[in-house]
């Protein structure tokens, strides 16, 4: 679960992480009584949608006029304005997709000159199981920043030492090691109170009189813990999320959107990251990813399969399946109900093992509906890339 900058600040102040005067505006009269409550004579207006880079994105209409998602403002007059045109329009972005998503609210921030700029971040790489932290120079006009990792025992203290450790490696200004130290602490302690999949603040900032300040947040949150914590829990803006995101919460499985064009169903995060892989070594690209977790009924697994081919880019299925508790005929029965039920033109390639894997991939064959069953991963995933390679 993603939640908005302006929340992820509000949790980074509530555990003494430095943060700028702001104030959210749902209307563009509203970013008067903001720019009067944080005083000063400059200011940044940001579009609120859950997405990266809204800096560099662009708007859809033409009415947003030119810019991204991010402006600069010395005016009340002129906030406001900017404010107007942002709300209700489209933003696309590197993380939206073509679509793009719809601007509700705005964040406005008091200016800083920046005097250096880092990106830093703890996150938890499912491809290998462990956290990582991360932090790196963002140089202006950069399009990228590389970060230098250092890993992290998610099950061990990160102390003020290690901290300080590891940000002596960046080139950052001695007077600033401790407090940025100080605040990878407290980032960690964000990370494990509430488990989180990722923190970040891009950028980090030192001003031009020497403060420090995380002048962007955003926060990612494992969907299965956010039910704990009932102040998380009501950060979740369901009109931020995709009607497939919104199947996937109300059905209890997990659901990932992707840029390619390959749909994936599987059941456990670590036969995900191994199929990415897999896709990706063989030239492929996937569309989405979609866990249906550790015991799917056959209900769950025939709304997943729904979703899936709901999505407008995916042009192949990818279903790969190691069954333990999660039984394959029962998934099997799922992918046909569904299948039945709405018109498929598409590859669809299965790879099922483990538990009742021959009942599944029996009953499936017997259905007389386009599926193509391959016993190994390998074999599935070559399939079904060059399935669709066939068809475009």
């Amino acid at each position: 679960m993603n939640i908005h900058e302006y929340q992820a600040k509000k949790i980074f102040s509530q555990y003494g992480i430095p943060i700028l005067k702001g104030c959210i505006a749902y209307t563009s009269q509203e970013a008067y009584r903001c720019t009067d409550k944080i005083g000063g004579n400059k200011w940044v207006v940001k579009a609120q949608i859950h997405s990266n880079a809204r800096g560099n994105g662009s708007f859809i209409e033409a009415q947003a006029g030119t810019g991204g998602g991010i402006r600069f403002v010395s005016s009340a007059e002129e906030a406001a304005k900017e404010v107007d045109k942002m709300l209700g329009r489209t933003l696309v972005t590197v993380s939206t997709g073509s679509g793009g998503q719809e601007v509700k609210k705005v964040y406005i921030e008091e200016y800083v000159d920046i005097s250096l700029a880092y990106a830093l971040s703890i996150y938890i790489d499912f491809s290998v199981e462990k956290v990582f932290l991360s932090l790196s120079e963002v140089k202006e006009g950069a399009k990228e920043c590389r970060p230098s990792l250092n890993e992290l025992d998610i099950n061990k203290k990160m102390t003020l030492l290690g901290a300080k450790k590891f940000v002596k490696k960046i080139k950052i200004p001695p007077k600033h090691v401790t407090m940025v130290a100080e605040i990878i602490q407290k980032m960690y302690e964000i990370f494990k109170t509430y488990s989180a999949f990722r923190i970040e603040i891009n950028p980090l900032v030192i001003t031009s009189e020497n403060k420090l300040f995380a002048l962007d947040g955003k926060i990612t949150f494992d969907p299965d813990s956010v039910g704990k914590y009932k102040e998380i829990t009501c950060m979740r803006d369901v009109e931020e999320e995709t009607p497939s995101q919104i199947k996937a919460r109300l059905n209890n499985f997990r659901y990932i959107k992707l840029k390619g064009n390959i749909g994936c169903i599987i059941n456990g995060s670590g036969l995900g990251m191994a199929t990415l892989d897999l896709i990706h070594l063989y030239g492929g690209k996937p569309a989405c990813i979609l866990d249906l977790g550790g015991e799917p009924t056959k209900e769950t697994v025939t709304n997943a399969f729904k979703s899936i081919l709901s999505e407008p880019d995916v042009e192949g299925v990818l279903i790969n399946i190691f069954g333990g508790s999660s039984r394959c005929d029962i998934i099997a029965e799922g992918l046909i109900a569904a299948s039945r039920e709405i018109s498929i033109g598409m590859p669809l390639v299965v790879r099922m093992d483990g538990t009742n894997a021959q009942i599944g991939s029996r009953l499936l064959f017997e259905s007389g509906l386009p599926f193509t069953v391959k016993q190994s991963m390998d074999e599935a995933v070559r399939v079904i890339i060059q399935s669709i390679q066939e068809i475009v």
